[in-house]
């Protein structure tokens, strides 16, 4: 899916506040608002300056309202906390988007009288952007010309992918045998291993001693014994070539990544 670049302009604005390990479920929410005509300013990753960082706090203090992706990783983020925080000091406008029923509004330091759209309430999209719009607090003038972030492309993708692997599966389930899917690989810069199935599958390439950035650089194949639960994470592995998923992985309701190179095998991964 298509992101909308970050609003920089003079008019009222939203400011996103997620963490980083929640980027790929805020892009989601991040089409509706963008399509429904929000604009809306985000940072993403470390500000790398002071500069920047200034820049970002001034960014996030002069929004006409602050939305809050609420998890456990929001709270553990500095950043997001003392801008959230800052906000809620000076009275700024404050909604709470509640993923997953777990009220953390006193772990973040909120207000129990903040509002909050219990997003799980709403499976629709057109619900969930209602939901969000008509919200306490939700500020009108936040919205102008309606944008259009379109994720039919990727849909067509994915959808294209599923098919392919339903095919593959059929015949590996009547001939037993292995079976290959390839996908051109995503090479970043970045290295992280915050996801816990990548780390545990890192941790096994280096035969239980320490991930260092050389043999992240060095793995090709990554076993994977489980779904990791954000796969943009696979995208930050320089040198990967190929990811290897036990069988019954692809039965799971998860979205397959379409840029990396998947080996799907047996039912114990090898």
């Amino acid at each position: 899916m298509k992101k909308a670049p970050p609003y920089e302009g003079d008019e009222p604005y939203l400011y996103f506040a997620f963490a980083d390990g929640d980027r790929s479920r805020v892009w989601k929410l991040m089409r509706l608002l963008v399509n429904r005509g929000c604009r809306v300013w985000y940072s993403v990753g470390p500000a790398g300056s002071a500069e920047e960082l200034l820049r970002r706090q001034r960014r996030a203090g002069g929004a006409a309202l602050t939305l809050l992706y609420l998890t456990d990783a929001a709270c553990a983020d500095q950043d997001i906390k003392s801008s959230v925080l800052v906000n809620q000091k000076y009275g700024r406008p404050i909604l709470c988007l509640d993923p997953d029923g777990a009220d953390r509004r006193l772990k973040m330091g909120l207000r129990e009288s903040v509002p909050h759209v219990p997003l799980y309430e709403h499976t629709r999209e057109e619900d969930l952007e209602s939901a969000i719009i008509r919200a306490e607090g939700f500020s009108q003038d936040i919205i102008g010309e309606p944008g259009h972030i379109d994720s039919d492309g990727y849909m067509r993708t994915l959808t294209r992918t599923f098919l392919v692997l339903a095919l593959i599966l059929a015949v590996t389930a009547f001939v037993g045998v292995r079976y290959f899917h390839w996908f051109q690989p995503k090479i970043v810069d970045e290295v992280t291993f915050s996801d816990p199935v990548i780390l545990a599958a890192m941790r096994r390439a280096a035969g239980g001693g320490s991930i260092t950035e050389e043999l992240a650089s060095s793995v090709t194949l990554l076993s994977l014994d489980g779904i990791p639960e954000d796969w943009e994470e696979l995208s930050e592995l320089p040198a990967l070539e190929r990811i290897r998923l036990p069988q019954d992985a692809v039965t799971a309701d998860t979205e397959l990544p379409e840029e990396y190179i998947v080996e799907l095998s047996g039912g114990n991964g090898k």
